[in-house]
């Protein structure tokens, strides 16, 4: 690890540290540090250092660490959190996990994430190659047949993570746009010098629930009807930005959303069973009838 990334490691063990136990006394944080394997050559936490990399959090993850006066403990100032969209909060908790298992590698018998076959260097050449300003040249095997591998050379706009699984965005040489699932690329090389695209990624999934763009299926105006329990569950963690809460009873909530019915979002639906019911609209509710149907024939023999 060189020395930004070293330092990096200290700021995120010295936020963890504050956000996770305070209010902690510095006694107490200069204890762990000296108990962290991260700490390479046994060093103390001396205060002004401490007082150093506070200010650095801060700024950092934009939180306020307060001192209370009367105890000499610190803590995350009440409200306080990283003013960071979902998506970079999981990754800033990925770290912190990370940085966990780093000072302290018995942490990997308790941390248990999800199994991935992508090559990660895959996708540190994707993010470079958006940086740079260049193509990427790319052999892409489709549905994982291997008669239906081709060479593409294409514009990166972006990477997107969908399920634990990552794609690159990318702009095609006819000007359309296409997601390339990570593990299904078998060689990637960057290429020449190209402008930057003007697709804008966010623009491109506004109507997405998940990473499916299916060129005849456009946004449409969707009610589900949802029983209670399960109904706690997207309250907590929304299908998709657009959704509200339409109305109430003791038992279930109803939800508006507005967005694309692809493929991946009626198999969403159809994973929650009898918890969720289609309202509108009425060829999504024929569609998801038709495939439960086809399922009960299935399992009727």
């Amino acid at each position: 690890m060189n020395n930004q990334g070293y330092r990096f490691a200290r700021l995120l063990w010295l936020y963890g540290e504050i956000a996770a136990k305070g209010p902690i006394s510095f006694k107490q944080i200069d204890e762990d540090w000296q108990r962290s394997s991260l700490n390479r050559d046994g060093e103390r936490f001396h205060h002004r250092t401490f007082e150093n990399h506070r200010k650095d959090v801060e700024d950092l993850f934009n939180v306020i660490i307060e001192c209370d006066r009367a105890t000499n403990f610190y803590s995350l100032a009440p409200g306080s959190v990283p003013d960071f969209g979902r998506s970079t909060m999981e990754m800033l908790n990925v770290a912190l996990l990370f940085n966990r298992v780093q000072t302290n590698p018995q942490m990997t018998r308790f941390i248990r994430p999800e199994e991935s076959m992508e090559d990660s260097s895959l996708l540190f050449m994707a993010t470079d190659a958006i940086a740079e300003g260049r193509e990427l040249r790319l052999r892409y095997r489709h549905n994982y047949d291997p008669n239906r591998e081709e060479a593409y050379t294409v514009k990166p706009i972006a990477v997107k993570q969908f399920r634990r699984r990552w794609y690159i965005i990318a702009e095609l040489p006819d000007g359309s746009t296409y997601s390339f699932p990570l593990d299904r690329i078998l060689l990637m090389k960057k290429g020449d010098k190209t402008t930057l695209s003007s697709f804008d990624v966010d623009g491109l999934f506004a109507d997405s629930f998940g990473i499916i763009r299916e060129k005849d299926v456009q946004p449409e105006s969707i009610v589900l009807k949802v029983e209670r329990e399960q109904a706690n569950y997207f309250l907590s963690q929304p299908l998709h930005s657009s959704q509200k809460v339409m109305s109430e009873t003791a038992d279930t909530v109803t939800f508006s959303l507005h967005l694309c019915p692809t493929y991946d979002f009626i198999m969403e639906i159809l994973s929650h069973g009898p918890k969720v019911e289609v309202l509108a609209p009425q060829s999504l509710r024929n569609q998801i009838k038709q495939i439960i149907t086809q399922l009960s024939k299935i399992y009727s023999k």
